[in-house]
């Protein structure tokens, strides 16, 4: 739990499940946490060997993120995490 029980952690990976993600693009996806948040947690996952950072070559300079193949074993769970989320009862999943 002390891996992926931080806030927004589980939303992080969840959105990087697709391909790799840009730092204002998973901003925008997440809502609701501050860029400040997304990028603690960022941080954590890729010391963590969750998430892995690219820094691109462009003008201006970008930064993507994408899921790494340990990162990946946690989706299944986070998958029926959400399946059971949905089935609670009206109320108890806002």
């Amino acid at each position: 739990m002390r891996i992926i029980g931080g806030k927004w952690t589980g939303s992080i990976l969840w959105h990087l499940k697709d391909g790799p993600v840009r730092f204002n693009d998973l901003s925008r996806m997440i809502g609701g946490a501050s860029k400040k948040m997304i990028t603690e947690r960022l941080r954590q996952l890729e010391e963590q060997g969750l998430v892995a950072r690219q820094v691109m070559d462009t003008a201006p300079i970008s930064v993507q993120y994408s899921i790494t193949k340990f990162g990946r074993t946690a989706l299944g769970f986070l998958d029926e995490l959400r399946k059971w989320s949905e089935e609670l009862p009206n109320g108890l999943n806002r």
